[in-house]
């Protein structure tokens, strides 16, 4: 059958014409699929790098600008969510109306790579929130269009594998930002190490521009669904059959609570590792980078396989590996916070690391798998900014504000890290309960839901 997708005439210059198509995307495959998957998975590497690379620049950052560790924590934290957060929904209705995803991801990734590297201009720590909240607002629109995207190249049975092989841009990312970060402002400063790690995302989003190629709307659903026209859904329509799914709602919250517990570890391991084991930045970078990057890529590869193979028996059992890996995660992690050395904390932190990745590709998928065909990228905005408003804006400042309680209390600033990374641990526990939800509602969905 013919498959038509309408796209909104008021999305602008970025929007696209109404196109046809008598073969899915599904079918065709081919090299430009594959390209486009390895593209998007590189700069999403580059999205997390240029994210994350201030994780380990934070205590330079700190002796510099003089700051205490909550505001180390809006620095990690809140000032890249604020902006992302506010612009992910507004751009994600443009992308569900028509924006060519495309020349979008292009345009962001150079703007978001420049404002990166602008940081290391900076001259206070008003200057740096500043500019960290451009590259947030930049990054916004991103994931949304890289799911919106992924989720018209590659049907249902291979979107698990699909998302799982674009998640491996997250541990790309921080690998590549610990490592380089850590020996550039050992080397020089961490002035240089954001302006090195920012500008080559200019000459990769000329090549996207060029290389990438747009698909039609709900082509991937061809011989899995009736799919006659694709008209863009009012956001209140879109949210509301979004959140009347209790699985949805449940994977959701779910994951806001793993990326609050995540992304608080990931801010401050590197300042228990340089503040109570002496470790210098290079040392943290390399072995923080190489440790989160192979421990995610694994985890990550893990969890897009387990996603693609247990999922024909139903979307409940994508969230088998996901419930299992955070329950044993949680001992772990607090047993690697109170190793005796620097390279025992790096070596038990391993294991845990590599399953609290199993989530990242299944939740992805089921997210999209539950949205609407014509409310994909919406619903990736919803679940970006729910993750970001209750995790990855508040996780940092929380666990930071708690490390200054503790150490006033205790007296020492490593005990103090300690007990706050522990309580971060902790709410690995609100995950599993969310999911758990997810996984009883799935199971009482009909199979063609």
């Amino acid at each position: 059958m013919m498959l038509k997708a309408s796209l909104a005439p008021e999305a602008g210059a970025l929007s696209e014409p109404v196109v046809e198509s008598r073969t899915p995307a599904a079918d065709r495959g081919g090299w430009r699929r594959t390209l486009m998957l390895a593209m998007m998975t590189l700069i999403y590497a580059l999205n997390y790098l240029d994210r994350q690379v201030v994780v380990i620049l934070q205590e330079p950052i700190k002796a510099d600008y003089k700051l205490l560790d909550w505001q180390l924590g809006l620095l990690t934290g809140a000032s890249i969510s604020l902006l992302y957060t506010a612009m992910s929904i507004p751009i994600a209705r443009w992308v569900d109306r028509g924006l060519h995803r495309v020349r979008l991801i292009a345009t962001i990734t150079a703007l978001w790579s420049i404002l990166t590297a602008a940081c290391g201009l900076t001259r206070s720590f008003g200057q740096f929130i500043v500019a960290r909240m451009g590259v947030g607002m930049a990054e916004a629109g991103f994931t949304p269009a890289a799911h919106s995207l992924l989720s018209d190249l590659y049907p249902v049975r291979k979107r698990p594998w699909a998302m799982g092989i674009f998640s491996l841009g997250i541990s790309i990312g921080i690998m590549t930002g610990m490592a380089v970060g850590g020996f550039v402002a050992q080397r020089y400063d961490w002035r240089t190490a954001l302006m090195v790690v920012g500008l080559p995302g200019i000459v990769v989003a000329a090549a996207f521009a060029l290389l990438a190629r747009e698909p039609a709307r709900g082509e991937s659903e061809v011989g899995t669904a009736v799919v006659d026209k694709v008209e863009p859904m009012k956001f209140g329509v879109a949210v509301k059959a979004l959140w009347r799914r209790p699985a949805y709602v449940h994977v959701v919250l779910g994951s806001a609570a793993a990326s609050f517990a995540s992304t608080a570890i990931f801010s401050w391991v590197p300042s228990l590792l340089i503040r109570v084991h002496g470790m210098s930045l290079a040392e943290v970078g390399l072995g923080l980078g190489l440790l989160s990057g192979l421990s995610g890529l694994i985890g990550t590869s893990l969890g897009g396989w387990q996603a693609a193979r247990f999922g024909a028996r139903g979307l409940h059992a994508m969230l088998w590996a996901p419930i299992g890996g955070l329950a044993l995660s949680i001992p772990l992690f607090i047993a690697a916070f109170y190793a005796s050395s620097g390279q025992a904390t790096l070596i038990t932190m391993f294991a845990p690391l590599v399953l609290v990745a199993l989530w990242t590709a299944p939740s992805i998928a089921l997210t999209q798998s539950l949205a609407p065909l014509a409310a994909r990228a919406t619903a990736s905005a919803v679940y970006i900014v729910t993750a970001n408003v209750l995790g990855v804006a508040l996780g940092p400042i929380v666990i930071g504000l708690l490390s200054d309680i503790f150490t006033r209390s205790t007296g020492n600033t490593g005990t103090g890290l300690r007990w706050a990374l522990t309580v971060a641990a902790l709410i690995f526990a609100w995950s599993i309960l969310h999911w758990s939800l997810a996984l009883r509602a799935l199971k009482r969905m009909p199979a063609a839901a």
